[in-house]
């Protein structure tokens, strides 16, 4: 069995039970009954590895940051509520989000091409160029963000494992998203949960619970979903 893109250690033993029937007029329900395949057990380490490698060569993706509660605090007047768009291998990503800035409301847009930003001005909505550091794209890049945080999971366990999906939940270090949301609580440990289609292996969900930094309030829960796989074609230039 391939170790690439193909699922990873699921196997079942089949016993057949061969039954001679002397009477060939009718056979019964018992005696033609097979014992249900036992599933051979997951490793979970193993799994993340081979969905990392996946999510790590998709060409694109879309996405969708939300929270069941709390916010995302970005800086100490910016907080992200809501956000969505489309993200462009290796460094093209087209974001729309919802916060507020110093407690006020504000709704924007964002698009990053390599190393140029340009964002709408919260009062205008009109496009102006901002710096390249104001990108979410080290987030939601597939080679930086995503898979970083899928290596560094431990406490692995096996929630559910249907048909279609994957559901594993583990913990993960508050340090880990530093990169993402800067100076993180070091002595913090989140709680997450990862879903996974069972099939192409792509990571679909991820649920973080726990605070990041010490700006953020308690019981903050976030909720990335992830579709569309390398299925955007385009980001263009606002300008």
């Amino acid at each position: 069995m391939s170790q690439g893109q193909k699922l990873v250690a699921i196997g079942v033993f089949v016993v057949g039970i061969a039954m001679v029937v002397a009477c060939v007029r009718s056979v019964s329900d018992d005696a033609s009954a097979v014992p249900r395949p036992t599933p051979t057990p997951v490793n979970l380490r193993i799994l993340l590895e081979h969905s990392g490698k996946v999510m790590e060569s998709l060409e694109s993706f879309h996405y969708l940051l939300d929270h069941e509660s709390g916010t995302t605090i970005i800086n100490s007047s910016l907080a992200i509520d809501k956000a969505e768009g489309d993200v462009i291998s290796p460094d093209r990503i087209s974001t729309e989000f919802s916060g507020s800035v110093g407690g006020f409301p504000i709704k924007a847009r964002l698009i990053t091409l390599g190393d140029s930003s340009y964002m709408t001005n919260f009062l205008s909505g009109k496009w102006e160029i901002v710096p390249p550091d104001v990108s979410p794209l080290q987030f939601f890049d597939p080679k930086n963000g995503i898979t970083s945080i899928m290596s560094r999971v431990d406490h692995l366990r096996l929630l559910a494992d249907d048909t279609e999906t994957y559901r594993i939940s583990g913990r993960l270090s508050a340090e880990a998203l530093a990169p993402i949301l800067g100076d993180t609580l070091k002595e913090a440990v989140l709680i997450v949960e990862l879903t996974l289609d069972r099939e192409s292996l792509y990571l679909l969900k991820i649920v973080i619970d726990g605070r990041v930094t010490s700006s953020e309030p308690d019981g903050t829960v976030r909720l990335i979903v992830l579709s569309r796989f390398n299925q955007v074609e385009t980001i263009e230039s606002p300008l």
